[in-house]
């Protein structure tokens, strides 16, 4: 198991155990409500050994087992094992995130985070899915609990969430405007409040965090956010392209410039033929997004990121 080092760099390596050794996690993601459910179980008598999210999920299994998975906020895909029941519970979060592929044939049982983990074993069926086939030529991806290979599945959340919508019109009964803001500009304001929580969540960090700046709503909102909440200017990155067309890097500019942030901005010039091994190796299925050839290009333009 390799993570990605962003909580506790330096006693959270895994696989993590319980206070008795008798149940066992690899964890890929980020729990960002992990310091009050940490306090909660602490609480209830749990003795942590670390400061890393992914000893907070143990614990929460060990109080509530499956059920867990209903107390955690975040981006995930882990496995744990229970030797106290001989019982291996897989998890994945709610949207699907992160990914969680395995394979099983009555006598061996697979996992990974990549398709190609499982391949690396002997003898595993390559035999392609045409319902899987089908779904990506339909839909331009393939949807879980199928895979482009028969026998191996992808982990998919069994429940059903409840949609819900907030309605802009509360906020413009916020506070009073600000000079030069115009009504609409203060019901967007409003509206994002409720996101300030979440976004100070996602904050939590050992390591320097930054965002990628389009200069769009969305990506906007979330940096504007960001610099209310960071003690220090916010790190933005955007990407550009020769093609006037779908260049936004101008956009980017006046919002970095707006909220004074520590902008840094690349053109980029794919070469589609030459990646096309790289993407071939990298994704374990197909994949219709020509963006891909994108961020594969920035990386290897810029070193390890």
């Amino acid at each position: 198991m390799r993570r990605l080092k962003v909580i506790d760099l330096v006693t959270g390596g895994q696989p993590i155990s319980n206070e008795d050794g008798s149940i066992w996690i690899v964890f890929n993601g980020e729990i960002y409500n992990y310091p009050e459910l940490r306090r909660d179980l602490e609480h209830r008598g749990h003795k942590f050994s670390t400061h890393t999210d992914t000893e907070t999920i143990v614990h929460a299994y060990e109080e509530y087992g499956e059920n867990c998975v209903a107390k955690l906020n975040g981006m995930f895909a882990f496995a744990i094992w229970d030797d106290r029941r001989k019982k291996l519970f897989l998890a994945r979060d709610r949207i699907g995130v992160k990914p969680l592929y395995y394979f099983c044939d009555g006598h061996r049982f697979i996992f990974g985070s990549e398709l190609k983990a499982i391949l690396q074993c002997k003898d595993i069926p390559k035999t392609i899915d045409h319902q899987a086939l089908d779904a990506f030529l339909t839909f331009e991806y393939i949807p879980a609990p199928l895979s482009i290979f028969a026998r191996s599945k992808s982990c998919r959340w069994p429940c059903a969430y409840p949609r819900w919508r907030r309605s802009l019109d509360a906020a413009v009964l916020g506070p009073p405007l600000s000079q030069g803001e115009s009504r609409r500009g203060r019901a967007w304001r409003g509206a994002l409040r409720p996101a300030e929580r979440r976004v100070r969540m996602r904050l939590i960090s050992d390591v320097p965090l930054g965002a990628f700046l389009s200069g769009g709503i969305d990506s906007s909102a979330l940096v504007a956010l960001m610099s209310e909440l960071m003690d220090r200017p916010v790190k933005t990155f955007s990407i550009g392209f020769d093609d006037p067309s779908y260049n936004e890097l101008e956009h980017a500019r006046t919002v970095a410039k707006h909220f004074g942030t520590d902008h840094e901005e690349l053109t980029i010039r794919p070469d589609a033929v030459n990646l096309v091994s790289d993407l071939i190796r990298h994704l374990d299925e197909p994949l219709a997004d020509v963006s891909i050839f994108q961020p594969i290009w920035f990386r290897s333009s810029r070193g390890n990121m």
